[in-house]
């Protein structure tokens, strides 16, 4: 009886932590789902060239890779609870001057130092609910992937509101209101316990991390898919502007974003009831291939949304499942583990959609996005053989 208020104590520091982190991803999401809906407006607003608007992607990207990397390896060492409250007050601040730049530098330095800030939250965040949850880290990752889903399928319809409302900047000062009340929520918690047992990395044991076959199969298929996920986001509503209006177009990707949720809560159904992450993300990166190749050369117009909605469905599985995967293989190191996740994820989004861009500008949009279906030709190719060292060494697939 006695160890019945602990017990709730400890359920209700762990839902309190749980809401605080899914409230910042929630708003990170919609923030990161602004750009591609945004991008005519910005190319309106500052008179910039589609190889100059690639640009919006990587210089949210950059900074975020590197600061998220360089956190997650030195997890086990820095205060987390004050590194998450730093990291979403500065997000805070920086999404309110991304919405006041009057030129495009300007634009692109207040994305990359919020890109710089959210790095060290999002490098950790997962590790915390990775500790919170131990025996359902691939259930509570695609959870977690589920809600960034909402808010991200929820940042086209911020711009269409923004928009009617007659600026495209509303749409940034909304996002600073929710970092703030992300930042209010954290500034009430204590780190749990369990939290503290992250231990410390060295060199020789990063060394060894890395070179798990699963680590390294997560790292190489979360690049190739961060370029595919990245050149959607970025490049959808401009694809899909120059087939319906620019209401309709936003709400494309809304809809291959929509996917997500039912996407992302079938398989954490799955990959709980099975455990199977690595076969789940082959089967749904081979499904993709021929939606989305369907996608780009061959519907159009009003087709266009149901053969976005599917491949959103197929595509939603690789990023939160196989992150699960890889932290697996080395749960004492969920912080790094997690960091190398992110950051190949990122690397993607920030290296893939300029590249698009540029190619745009010598053959158009639509050949430019044939690059996709060879980068989940990757992903598959690389899985495979992830999994052959899997079966070989007796580990998961």
């Amino acid at each position: 009886m006695d160890g019945a208020p602990m017990a709730d104590s400890g359920g209700r520091e762990r839902l309190l932590w749980t809401v605080a982190i899914f409230a910042f991803v929630t708003t990170e999401a919609v923030g990161f789902q602004l750009r591609g809906a945004l991008l005519p407006s910005i190319e309106r607003t500052f008179a910039v060239s589609q190889a100059l608007l690639g640009l919006v992607a990587t210089a949210g990207t950059l900074g975020f890779v590197v600061s998220a990397f360089v956190v997650g390896m030195v997890a086990g060492r820095i205060d987390i609870h004050r590194a998450l409250l730093a990291s979403a007050g500065v997000v805070a601040i920086a999404a309110f001057l991304t919405g006041l730049a009057p030129v495009f530098p300007v634009f692109l330095a207040a994305l990359f130092v919020r890109g710089v800030a959210t790095g060290p939250f999002r490098a950790l965040d997962r590790a915390v609910l990775g500790h919170l949850y131990p025996e359902g880290r691939a259930r509570v990752f695609n959870r977690y992937a589920l809600v960034w889903a909402v808010g991200a399928a929820s940042g086209p319809v911020v711009v269409t509101l923004a928009l009617a409302a007659g600026n495209w900047r509303f749409a940034y000062a909304l996002v600073g209101v929710g970092f703030v009340v992300s930042t209010a929520l954290l500034v009430r918690l204590d780190l749990p316990a369990s939290v503290r047992t992250e231990r410390e990395l060295t060199l020789p044991e990063l060394r060894t991390v890395v070179r798990k076959p699963a680590v390294a199969g997560m790292t190489g298929v979360l690049v190739l898919n961060g370029g595919v996920e990245g050149t959607l986001f970025t490049w959808l509503p401009y694809f899909a502007g120059q087939q319906l209006p620019a209401v309709s177009a936003n709400l494309v990707l809304s809809t291959f974003l929509a996917a997500y949720v039912p996407g992302r809560l079938t398989y954490s159904y799955l990959t709980d009831r099975t455990g199977r992450t690595l076969d789940l993300v082959l089967v749904t990166a081979t499904l993709a291939l021929p939606i989305l190749f369907a996608t780009v050369f061959l519907v159009s117009g009003r087709e266009l949304f149901v053969a976005v909605f599917a491949l959103g469905v197929v595509v939603s599985a690789t990023f939160p499942t196989l992150s699960a995967f890889g932290m697996n293989a080395a749960p004492e190191f969920s912080g790094p583990v997690n960091a190398i996740a992110t950051a190949a994820g990122y690397v993607g989004i920030a290296l893939v959609p300029p590249l698009v861009g540029a190619l745009a500008e010598w053959v158009g949009l639509e050949l430019a996005l044939g690059v996709l279906p060879l980068l989940l030709v990757g992903m598959i190719v690389v899985g495979s053989v992830t999994r052959v060292y899997q079966v070989r060494f007796g580990g998961p697939t």
